[in-house]
């Protein structure tokens, strides 16, 4: 604020800029637009899902800059993925057991039990991981935008270089 801007009667100088949802979200506004209008009136129902929040989470995540559910579907994911791979690893085991049933009866239950086990709960985190991540996306995106209406630092818009970025992590944690 200019110190002449009081006695002059001129506005004051402050930090006006955009914080309309199509600035922040810089693609799919009309999407957003009717999306935060929901969620601010209270009406969004929680079975409501961002079809990209659904599918590739952690990716549109990234992208949105959305980085608490980037981190979270990411551990949601490796947690599935390392159960499924628990597949790989005692479907063999479990048939070379079987060649000789007699003598691997213990065998052969246990690795039964570890790939249903397994298999169960895998399947479990990918799908109700991936319903959740989607069911919640427009809800932390709604927070972001927010946020970032108080603070301009806060990540808006989309970005080519926070793929990248989340790529990259991704390939390093996974």
């Amino acid at each position: 604020m200019t110190m002449t801007a009081g006695l002059t009667g001129e506005t004051p100088l402050n930090d006006e800029r955009d914080v309309s949802v199509d600035t922040f979200v810089g693609t799919n506004g009309g999407y957003y637009s009717s999306v935060f209008e929901s969620l601010q009136r209270g009406e969004l129902p929680r079975w409501h899902f961002n079809i990209w929040g659904v599918f590739i989470p952690w990716l549109w995540a990234a992208y949105r800059g959305v980085w608490v559910m980037f981190w979270i579907s990411i551990a949601i994911d490796l947690l599935a993925i390392v159960c499924l791979m628990q597949l790989v690893k005692f479907a063999p085991l479990l048939a070379e057991a079987q060649l000789n049933p007699s003598e691997n009866a213990t065998l052969i239950e246990r690795y039964t039990r570890w790939i249903a086990n397994f298999s169960s709960v895998g399947w479990a985190l990918l799908i109700v991981g991936r319903l959740w991540m989607g069911s919640s996306a427009n809800r932390w995106y709604y927070a972001q935008y927010s946020r970032w209406r108080i603070n301009k630092s806060v990540p808006n818009w989309v970005s080519a270089k926070r793929v990248i970025c989340g790529l990259v992590i991704a390939a390093i944690v996974m």
